[in-house]
Order: C-alpha cells, then structure tokens, then sequence
C-alpha cells in the first residue's frame, strides 16, 4: 500500500474505487467496508483507495465528544495495506474543508479522482452538519458528477443485538469490558506504544520487572483504570505480563526486560 495526499494528480487518471471514513479502531463494520471496496476495484480493473481524516469530523464540529483514538496513524495504515488497499489519503481535515456542503465535498472527490465506484456504510453522511448528503443523495450526485460512478452501501454489523460502532467500543472499554470490546473489534483491543514516553524502569538483576509510561503523547484510549493481563511484543517477540492502567498512565510488568512496541489486552 502507498500514502498519497488527498487530491494527489496521480488519481486523476487512475480509476479508483473510493471509501471514506474515519475507520476509528478498524471495527468488524469497518472490515467488511474495505473488503467490500478491494473486491470490487478488483472487479472492475481499477485501484481501492481509502480516504481518511487527519481529525475525527464529528469530534472537531462538536457533534461527538472529544475522544482520544482507538487506533494509531500506524496501526491505521497497517490494518488496511493487511486487507489490500492499494492507496490511502488523508485529508487534512481544516476549517475550510469543514465547511463544505456534502454536495460540494462529493464535487471535488469527482474532480480530483477517475471515480468508478464508492464504497460506505449505511449510516454515512458527508459534508458539514447542516447541508450533509447520505447514501441515497450521493447517489444522485454521483451520476450527477461522473459519467458512470456507482454507490454500493454496506449494512451496518449487528452483533448480539447491537449496531457495532467505535462509539460503543469506545464505552466498553471505559466501562472496564475489553472482552466485548475485543469481539466488536474482530481482534483484541491493542495499544500501540511505539511513541510512548517511558516514565519509569525498574530492573531487577537482568530481568525488567515493571515500566512506567505515559500515555497522553499518544492521543490512544485507555481501557478504564484497573489491572489486566496483555501480551507485549517488541521485534516480533511476544511475552504475557500485566498491565496497571490509571488516568493518562499505564504500569507494566513483564518477566524478561523488554521495552515493547504495543501491548495487546487479553482480559481484566
């Protein structure tokens, strides 16, 4: 996978099957949207483009509380070059580019790329807050912009009777259930560390017994304050040890000296 910028030239000439969204935490939602995207730019001879935000849109209109991420730029870009994506773009999510209309955002898409098809989820809405445009006006617009570009719309996930949301991830975690967090996700809900500041080390002989870090540099959610085993990993090695989480700080204990890179939550 490439990261262009939003807009780059190359895709003026280069179908492209495009889906746009946040993709905080790279739920099973999310999944089955980029899966949805590679298949059909495979489908019809062209490049899967995921177009993400350097900032949570709804967050930044005030629409959703300010919430920190469930996944890093990095583990971002990793996720989606791992199911296939050929390119991702990331707009720079400014105070003129909130202030598009949906018809003006779905208008400079169409202009700054050879769209042959779209991909997003049934409940996703483009443009700033008063004037937003949903799956059945991107549709029209699309003919409207384009000589042949389609929507395909993604069922939202249910699971267990709820609608999987980042949000509602977001609150199992801060609720202190990583578990279902985790069956949400598709995955175990990890952090990444690799920006973290390491506040503390403490050895003992040859072994690192604990590590202090904080956290806030990283823009990550913590689980709610408590104990938890995790999985640490750093160069391809994994260790199990526990993890003490209290606000804006995360205490591990591991039985080999490891400075790890992420941590994975395997339960409370």
């Amino acid at each position: 996978m490439r990261t262009k910028p939003f807009a780059d030239y190359f895709f003026n000439d280069t179908p492209c099957v495009i889906t746009i969204g946040v993709f905080d935490g790279m739920h099973l939602g999310h999944q089955r949207i980029i899966d949805e995207t590679v298949s059909l730019a495979r489908d019809l001879q062209a490049q899967s483009v995921a177009i993400t935000f350097s900032s949570n849109p709804k967050m930044v209109s005030h629409s959703a509380p300010a919430m920190p991420a469930l996944q890093s730029r990095a583990e971002l870009e990793e996720m989606l070059a791992d199911r296939g994506i050929n390119y991702h773009c990331v707009i720079d999510f400014s105070s003129d580019m909130s202030k598009l209309s949906g018809e003006e955002f779905i208008a400079l898409l169409c202009t700054s790329y050879e769209v042959r098809a779209m991909v997003v989820g049934d409940s996703f809405r483009a443009g700033a807050r008063a004037n937003s445009v949903g799956p059945s006006e991107i549709r029209e617009l699309l003919s409207k912009y384009t000589s042949s570009a389609y929507l395909r719309v993604i069922p939202s996930v249910v699971k267990d009777g709820e609608v999987v949301s980042s949000s509602l991830i977001r609150g199992c975690l801060l609720t202190g259930n990583p578990d279902k967090a985790s069956g949400l996700l598709g995955r175990a809900y990890s952090l990444d560390l690799r920006g973290a500041s390491v506040l503390e080390e403490s050895l003992t002989d040859t072994s690192q017994t604990r590590l202090l870090f904080d956290v806030r540099t990283l823009g990550l959610l913590l689980p709610k304050a408590g104990k938890y085993k995790v999985r640490a990993t750093a160069e391809g090695i994994s260790i199990d040890g526990e993890a003490f989480v209290s606000e804006n700080r995360l205490a591990l204990e591991l039985p080999v000296r490891m400075i790890p890179d992420g941590i994975t939550f395997l339960g409370a």
